[in-house]
């Protein structure tokens, strides 16, 4: 009553649900008092599983199933490849992301879903037989690539987890981020928790958590006071750690572990770097000094600044899931004409026409002899007629082969 009065809102008992966490909870009392019914797990929470298991295949079975809501047959058969291409990039590829951001697809389940994508894209489906003209990892490509641009599952369910390893380095006051950091720790520097390593209730962070290597492969660190970045490891100072480019110098240090903050000394004008050494330099040893402080001579130490993480793989230095996806999915560097093809003007069947023909893979006669097809090789007439009673001959080849 206390919550309907001060928050304008009336809870919907018939809706809710008690579910018991432990052993030798009075819930037939407490759901009396509450007015409410009885639930158990595992059950779901805005879509999500609770007390589920994260690898098992149960927890994806609502996302196949709407995915083969959204692919009815009639919506197959009514499409033109276009279409197709269309409904695939608008309303397929997003359907499965809310899982994505928080679970690790399983491969099998990964299979399954882009066999469905696969089918509905050539219109093929459980009871026809159409080929795949081109590869799915081509059609995964971007279009510049001389790809369709559709998402590629396990790459997009990477791209959305990484976002969590963000989110971790830079919200400090974040409520989930303090449950986290009480229950495993923080690593040195605190941009993100220490291996998991328990068995128990740890499944969704530990997945997450095992990509911070690479994560932080594609992120570096700005300096403030110094206090959060280690001086020999971390990558601070221009596109490689200093251990790699100095490992002579790294195994003289006197510690591997120090923070920049340690290698920097004040004085009266300002400071300057001094990293400290085990033993004296040799003759042949002093050069690399040199250039490793000629490499630190534009960097300074900030008092009153906090240490932060800039993301490498945007102008901006902020973290997006489309600029790693974009990072994961390199590769295909192939000179195609994508804006002579993919144009706005042009209707989208025209245009996936072309990207077929420009991939070498239109269905011709030939073609689909070689898919075991029996078809006579001739020509046809297509008479057409205009309003301005001119009649036009138009000679193709199997003109029921082409979706144009």
């Amino acid at each position: 009553m206390w919550f309907e009065a001060i928050s304008g809102l009336k809870v919907n008992l018939s809706k809710t649900k008690a579910i018991p966490v432990g052993e030798g909870i009075p819930m037939e009392t407490l759901a009396s008092v509450l007015g409410c019914k009885i639930g158990s797990l595992p059950t779901t929470y805005l879509g999500l599983p609770l007390e589920a298991p994260y690898k098992s295949t149960r927890v994806w079975d609502a996302v196949e199933e709407r995915f083969r809501k959204r692919l009815s047959l009639w919506k197959r058969q009514y499409l033109s490849k276009g279409g197709h291409l269309t409904l695939l990039q608008s309303t397929l590829s997003s359907l499965p992301t809310y899982f994505l951001s928080l679970f690790v697809i399983l491969k099998r389940v990964c299979a399954r879903l882009e066999k469905i994508q696969r089918d509905f894209l050539w219109g093929g489906g459980a009871l026809e037989n159409k080929p795949h003209l081109v590869s799915w990892k081509v059609i995964c490509a971007t279009k510049n690539d001389g790809g369709l641009g559709i998402r590629k599952l396990a790459t997009f369910n990477k791209a959305l987890l990484r976002k969590w390893l963000w989110r971790f380095a830079n919200e400090n006051d974040s409520l989930w981020k303090q449950i986290i950091s009480s229950k495993y720790g923080l690593q040195d520097g605190g941009w993100c928790s220490k291996v998991v390593r328990d068995r128990y209730g740890v499944g969704v962070w530990k997945a997450i958590r095992n990509g911070w290597e690479n994560f932080q492969s594609h992120s570096c660190f700005i300096v403030g006071d110094g206090t959060r970045v280690k001086f020999w490891k971390d990558l601070w100072c221009e596109n490689h750690s200093l251990e790699e480019v100095f490992p002579t110098l790294f195994n003289l240090s006197i510690n591997k572990e120090s923070w920049v903050a340690e290698a920097w000394e004040e004085d009266g004008v300002g400071g300057s770097w001094g990293p400290r050494f085990s033993r004296h330099l040799n003759d042949w040893e002093v050069g690399e000094v040199e250039s490793l402080l000629g490499k630190l001579l534009p960097m300074t130490i900030r008092r009153g600044v906090d240490d932060s993480l800039q993301w490498k793989e945007n102008k901006n230095g902020t973290f997006s899931v489309k600029s790693f996806y974009s990072s994961l999915s390199r590769g295909i560097n192939s000179p195609f004409l994508a804006s002579s093809i993919w144009t706005p003007w042009v209707p989208i069947k025209a245009s996936f026409f072309g990207w077929e023909a420009a991939w070498n893979r239109l269905l011709t006669t030939d073609r689909l002899k070689r898919f075991g097809w029996s078809i006579p090789n001739r020509f046809f007439c297509v008479k057409l007629r205009r309003k301005a009673h001119i009649t036009f001959f138009c000679f193709v080849r199997r003109p029921e082969c082409y979706d144009f």
